[in-house]
This record gives C-alpha cells, structure tokens and sequence, in this order.
C-alpha cells in the first residue's frame, strides 16, 4: 500500500472515533505509525488528505449511466456507504470540499448526458450542479431526514423542467 492511501485510511479510521476538527497531523502520524516529516512530503495538512481522498473517488466509474436518475441513485448510494465519513467532513472545517467534490462529479456526469442536447446552454448545467449538489450536502448536513425516493422525485422534477419545460417558458418570455 502506498503511503498516501495509508493516511488516507488512517485518517478514515480515526473519523469514527472523533471529529475532524480534533484530528490533527501527530494523531494521523501515530494512527499510522509514521513521521510528521513524511506526511508533510506528501500533503500540506489535514484538509489535503481530505481532498486526496475525494478526488481518488471514482463513483459510477465503469457504469453506463443513461439517466439523471441513475446519476442521483449512484451518488445517493455512494452518500449512505461512506455517510459517517461525508458528515464527519461536513460537520468540519474542510466542509466545502463535500460541495465542491459533488459538483464536479455532477458537472462530469451532466455534460455527458447533455452533450447532445445543443440547447442547454452551460450556466444552465453550472446551475443544475450547484443545485444538486447543495441539496445533497443538505441531505447529509439533515442527516438523511428526507426519504431517497423523494429526493430523487425532486431532482427528477427539476431535470425535467430545465431540459424540456424551461425554454418553452423561455421562448414565452422573450416573445413578449
């Protein structure tokens, strides 16, 4: 196992016995049974490896997703499998890594099922991103209060509407 993924795993392990915020580069050294000289070569601080984390992420790799719906199942699954993990983060100071990370990962998996449709323009599939990822953040942040087949009616109402719906009322508007 490489190094990094040892602090990466090292620092999962201590998250469910203490919130990150009291998680600091000695306790992650000894957790490991490594040096501070050593981490220090290979991440800037804790926040780094809670990024070096995130971005080893690979959800839906490998999978076809052909819907909205598959994307928002496969993240919604991601999110219960690793939700002490996602909290621990949230509930910290490296709590907008959590958004940013469900950004990209929508921006990726929304331009490839747009990149047909020429009428979405890009500060809609932005807007949509930013969209789905806060309320995923603040279904983690409620601690999953709303049921995952409502969310994922939700999303699938505001999908609906920005690529169908939206530039009818678009249309109507300008012709004004």
């Amino acid at each position: 196992m490489k190094i990094e993924s040892k602090y990466q795993e090292g620092l999962k392990k201590l998250l469910k016995e203490k919130p990150l915020d009291e998680i600091n580069v000695v306790m992650l050294c000894d957790a490991i049974k490594s040096n501070r000289q050593t981490f220090y070569y290979h991440f800037r601080d804790i926040s780094d490896v809670v990024e070096s984390i995130l971005l080893k992420e690979k959800i839906g790799y490998g999978k076809k997703l052909f819907d909205i719906e598959s994307v928002n199942k496969t993240l919604i699954a991601y999110i219960n499998t690793n939700y002490s993990f996602l909290s621990s983060i949230h509930n910290s100071f490296a709590s907008d890594t959590i958004d940013q990370f469900f950004y990209s990962v929508y921006y990726q998996k929304i331009t490839g099922l747009l990149k047909e449709n020429k009428k979405i323009t890009s500060s809609v599939i932005r807007y949509l991103c930013n969209l789905y990822s806060n309320e995923l953040v603040y279904w983690i942040a409620s601690k999953r209060k709303e049921k995952q087949a409502h969310l994922i009616h939700r999303f699938n109402v505001v999908w609906d509407y920005f690529t169908n719906q939206y530039f009818i009322d678009l249309k109507k508007e300008t012709s004004k």
